[in-house]
């Protein structure tokens, strides 16, 4: 009886906990919708995972029709989008386990949630992380993307991610870093952007170590740099399979391309090679400006029917040449492709309401997606308020603006003007989670057109660096170490704060940590 209480304490509990935690997160807007939310890119991802449950469907590796008479388009299924997302809806791709999509997105967060809590140092109870969860699923886009049929709601887990492997990695067991590593290599090869915003912070937190934490540069390797380089390989390999190229996206050069060519900057250049090239965009040059109602420039390049993609297919010849113009293009005018990325990411940085699209007409892939599974699975598809354009898009963003002026007004009244006594673990966290909102402004931005959307994934943590700083507020384990005794309730054992730092080096037990020489000479 005494090893099932420890257990229930130990495991059951804090499972359950997550699980709750989990429907406050997933299961408000669902409800609201009466249906998961989807996307234009939501056929992407689950049409293959349909196709690959149901063997009576045509095949998910089926090369698409041709839409063009310029050659055939990529037969590689991988070629918009990569594999990861699709494998995890695959449990939930059968008919009726559509509904359980927002819910096991909302797990998902509440366990990274519950993780990234213990790493700050925030007390260890359960109605407190059920309040955080509430907040964060009732007023901020974190319930929007974990009821969305979209690996978006990976990109703010990620950043925790990294604080977590920041703060604890030396603390975890080898089934939790395990996990770690197993969880963020998904949450990478779900997204491409995921690997150049975990690049990014991994360089900038390396410099950061070098001049105050060097033993963190060993966490860094092991819980992020790892699961960058085993996601790269599993990339590579699938488009080796299914393309014959081992690369990490066929697409890239494309949407490059296309970010260019809003921009000015590849207009400008093609103007120029034109008269020496013979590439396929060249008898299209008057028509690479256009833009239409909901199609900025690079979007109508890439997805209107009469844009260029549309038009020429992702035959190998488009693809290459667009690698080749986007390659030209940087090279020869560098300034004006950095001033307009930059532009980009300031501006996308700003840009942080809920997609406008929510409440547009359904597009015909999703409809005839749905229209695949059972018939009350598309009648409640139908029926649902974004189906019927009546989903409440505006007072959603009224409500996260709100949440989003108070996260702010809380940082810096709790942050700001008590710097000094915010403990060394949550200062890590602003320090991660402001470089995270930096880069995904900058990589979306920069390689992308600026949409709403894009930084609206990750601005719910704002509200949750705010909370955090609540939390510990409360707690005495908040106090800087200086000023305590011991370690606090919350705190791990062997946990030591040196100067300048804040942020804690773990000590193994019954060992010392340095030279006993300089040890000896510091007493």
């Amino acid at each position: 009886m005494g090893f099932w209480n420890i257990s229930c304490r130990t495991w059951i509990l804090p499972a359950l906990t997550i699980v709750l935690a989990g429907l406050l997160i997933g299961a408000p807007l669902l409800v609201l919708n009466g249906f998961p939310l989807t996307f234009d890119d939501t056929p992407g991802y689950l049409e293959p995972a349909f196709n690959i449950l149901h063997r009576m469907a045509q095949p998910a590796w089926t090369p698409p029709p041709d839409p063009s008479s310029h050659g055939q388009p990529s037969p590689n299924i991988f070629f918009l989008r990569p594999f990861g997302y699709m494998l995890f809806l695959l449990p939930f791709a059968g008919g009726w386990g559509v509904w359980l999509i927002p819910v096991g997105q909302g797990i998902l967060a509440a366990a990274v949630l519950r993780a990234a809590l213990t790493a700050a140092g925030a007390p260890d109870r359960p109605g407190l992380f059920l309040g955080i969860a509430a907040v964060l699923g009732l007023t901020t886009s974190l319930s929007l993307h974990a009821a969305t049929i979209m690996p978006d709601f990976l990109t703010g887990l990620a950043i925790l991610l990294v604080y977590v492997v920041v703060m604890r990695w030396p603390a975890l067991t080898i089934a939790q870093r395990l996990l770690t590593v197993a969880a963020l290599t998904g949450m990478i090869v779900s997204h491409l952007s995921h690997l150049a915003i975990l690049g990014g912070t991994i360089v900038l937190l390396g410099l950061w170590a070098l001049q105050h934490d060097r033993g963190m540069l060993r966490s860094l390797a092991w819980g992020v740099l790892l699961p960058m380089v085993l996601a790269v390989g599993l990339l590579g390999a699938s488009n080796l399979l299914t393309a014959g190229r081992a690369v990490l996206s066929e697409s890239s050069p494309v949407f490059l391309l296309a970010r260019l060519i809003g921009d000015g900057p590849a207009r400008d250049y093609l103007a120029e090679a034109c008269q020496s090239h013979d590439y396929l965009l060249c008898g299209s040059l008057d028509t690479l400006g256009r833009s239409a109602p909901g199609y900025v420039t690079s979007d109508y390049f890439l997805w209107h029917p009469d844009g260029a993609r549309r038009r020429f297919g992702d035959q190998p010849r488009f693809v290459a040449e667009a690698a080749e113009i986007a390659h030209a293009t940087i090279a020869s005018r560098p300034a004006a492709v950095a001033e307009h990325g930059l532009a980009n990411a300031a501006g996308q940085f700003l840009k942080v309401q809920p997609d406008e699209t929510l409440d547009d007409p359904v597009k015909p892939l999703t409809r005839r997606l749905f229209s695949r599974f059972p018939q009350p699975v598309y009648a409640a598809f139908e029926q649902s308020l974004q189906a019927q354009q009546r989903f409440p898009r505006d007072g959603l963003a009224v409500v996260q603006d709100l949440s989003l002026s108070l996260g702010v007004l809380g940082l810096a009244t709790l942050g700001l003007s008590r710097w000094r006594r915010v403990d060394g673990r949550v200062r890590m966290l602003l320090l991660v989670i402001g470089l995270g909102l930096a880069l995904n402004a900058v990589v979306t931005g920069g390689l992308s057109a600026v949409h709403d959307r894009y930084q609206n994934r990750v601005i719910w943590l704002v509200p949750f660096a705010a909370l955090v700083l609540m939390a510990t507020a409360r707690s005495p384990d908040a106090l800087p170490a200086r000023r305590r005794g011991g370690a606090g309730p919350g705190q791990p054992a062997g946990w030591n704060t040196p100067p300048r730092m804040g942020t804690g080096t773990p000590v193994v037990a019954g060992r010392l940590s340095g030279s006993p020489n300089l040890l000896r000479k510091a007493r």
